[in-house]
């Protein structure tokens, strides 16, 4: 039975509107579905706790995510899991909710390190908690040395490093906003693979921030192919379909420079992401983009 069903089915039997003969009936009614509730709840927690893929301090802090995503958000998986996933490997999704973080923390079924701006990591409330789950702590304002090679030391101990390229929660029509190539550096760098994720039915209501932990929600997830880090050759192209910002025509004569072309190299990774991506949510022919803020450093690292 549903959570959400289930509420609402107590909530009718409570004021009256199910039931007809009095407050027994309605307190037993409420009561059923109470036991059924914490029926469920209890066989879930058994069984995540008898996994032995996190340790005991782990299981303590996972609990209440396995059971809201079992129970409330009903998450599901559309299909298994590559092989790369047991090993070091970076998982970037599409991202509509605050909550997105719990559901590939489901799909990983272990350890996801993730990248959180520090004014989080430094709140009186929130930071404990953070640094209890070992984020890694990164600047908002552009590229972060330490949280990247945070990442790719983490993803070289064969660990599992969650990232959304989209930089903030997609709000708007489109499948993805612009995205940006931090994941595809990570994954060149370290030598690791990119495993996409699309997410879909998260919960979302604007502008509250956490009131996706108490909306019932259907999140089903698909895994996509693993896209491993190779370098540019003379014959790579940048695969079709894709959009981005319009240089100036003279930086195409400008020989390039070994960082120019690890940002071609990341760029063609990420962009191969946001096709992929588009492809699980069924929208193939979607122009996928690069943030504006990548558009500004490719120009830089041109000159005319």
């Amino acid at each position: 039975m549903p959570l959400h069903l289930s509420i609402t089915l107590t909530s009718l039997a409570l004021t009256g509107s199910v039931f007809e003969h009095g407050t027994d009936w309605h307190l037993l009614a409420a009561g059923i579905w109470f036991l059924v509730l914490t029926a469920l709840a209890t066989m879930y927690a058994v069984s995540f706790l008898r996994t032995e893929v996190y340790t005991l301090w782990e299981k303590c802090l996972y609990l209440p995510t396995y059971l809201l995503g079992r129970l409330l958000w009903r998450v599901c998986f559309v299909n298994e899991p590559p092989a790369e996933i047991t090993s070091g490997a970076l998982l970037v999704a599409n991202h509509r909710s605050s909550v997105d973080p719990f559901f590939v923390q489901l799909a990983a079924g272990r350890r996801v390190h993730w990248m959180v701006a520090k004014e989080y990591c430094n709140h009186a409330l929130f930071g404990p908690l953070l640094r209890l789950l070992q984020v890694i702590p990164t600047n908002r304002s552009g590229m972060d040395t330490a949280a990247t090679k945070a990442a790719i030391r983490i993803t070289q101990d064969k660990r599992l490093v969650g990232m959304f390229p989209e930089g903030r929660i997609n709000t708007s029509t489109d499948v993805l906003l612009p995205i940006r190539g931090g994941a595809a550096l990570v994954s060149l760098r370290a030598g690791v693979p990119i495993i996409p994720l699309w997410i879909e039915g998260s919960p979302y209501r604007s502008p509250a921030v956490w009131s996706p932990i108490i909306m019932p929600a259907r999140v089903r997830i698909t895994f996509g192919q693993p896209i491993h880090p190779t370098l540019t050759t003379p014959d790579t192209e940048v695969p079709p379909k894709t959009t981005t910002p319009d240089l100036p025509a003279s930086s195409s004569s400008t020989a390039p420079s070994s960082t120019a072309e690890a940002q071609a190299d990341s760029d063609r990774i990420i962009l191969s992401w946001g096709q992929q991506v588009a492809s699980l949510a069924g929208l193939d022919c979607f122009p996928v983009r690069l943030a504006r803020v990548r558009a500004r450093r490719s120009t830089n690292s041109n000159p005319s």
